[in-house]
């Protein structure tokens, strides 16, 4: 007669609800700031449907038609992480992902950021010039994955640009270039485009008459993104 043998469950380690994640991330307490959490909640959103995060839906209720709830595994801690931080800096869900997802577009965003930051004597007075920033810019132009290298967070501790309690806006870059009086043109086509507004930022573009080696990348790369969307609504409408 064979004797039974009893093994002992395995655990399954649970995920983390965004707010949990946050404040193991940052320190700070979603629920007290409802405008980082619907940043958050976006930002989220957006990187989950396009797997660059993986938001996993749990059961904590073990019956019929139980309550559910939706977790991050700890594994993307990493990425939650630079995707705020970015977010924080350059504002949009879409241009977050391209960041992820495309090495030549960091890139380009580095170089932009690292102009417009360190070249601002208004930055200065923001208290924003520190190590943490200056990493920040090496390893986005780098080749480093950013689901799994942690960036540093140029921001002050328990504080974040999605927040909404100081100067930023909502994110830092389009904070500064709008920071003067009268914008350059060059800087109001930067705006626009950080802000996520690629019809400005086009006619802008075709309206920039400059030399600037740096302006003139980033006019290509609007005209490119440009048409890029035009071409894909235009692929839409064939589909209607």
């Amino acid at each position: 007669m064979s004797t039974p043998c009893w093994q002992l469950p395995v655990a399954v380690e649970q995920g983390l609800t965004l707010p949990q994640a946050v404040e193991r991330l940052f320190g700070i307490p979603v629920a007290r700031h409802p405008v980082l959490r619907n940043a958050v909640n976006t930002l989220v959103k957006a990187l989950s449907q396009a797997k660059v995060l993986q938001l996993q839906e749990e059961e904590i209720s073990y019956v019929t038609n139980g309550r559910k709830r939706w977790t991050l595994p700890r594994s993307d801690l990493v990425g939650l992480s630079n995707a705020i931080v970015l977010h924080g800096i350059f504002g949009e869900p879409k241009t977050v992902l391209r960041l992820f997802e495309q090495p030549k577009v960091r890139r380009e965003h580095a170089d932009w950021a690292r102009s417009l930051l360190l070249e601002r004597q208004s930055v200065a007075s923001l208290g924003l010039i520190n190590q943490e920033l200056l990493r920040l810019l090496d390893l986005l132009e780098s080749d480093v994955d950013l689901k799994q290298v942690r960036l540093p967070n140029p921001f002050d501790n328990n504080t974040l640009p999605q927040m909404g309690l100081d100067d930023y806006g909502g994110n830092l870059l389009r904070a500064l270039a709008c920071q003067t009086a009268a914008l350059s043109l060059g800087d109001s086509m930067m705006a626009h485009y950080l802000n996520g507004e690629l019809e400005q930022a086009h006619s802008a573009a075709l309206a920039l008459n400059t030399q600037n080696p740096l302006l003139l990348q980033y006019r290509q790369m609007i005209l490119r993104r440009y048409e890029e969307a035009r071409a894909f609504d235009e692929l839409l409408d064939t589909w209607r």
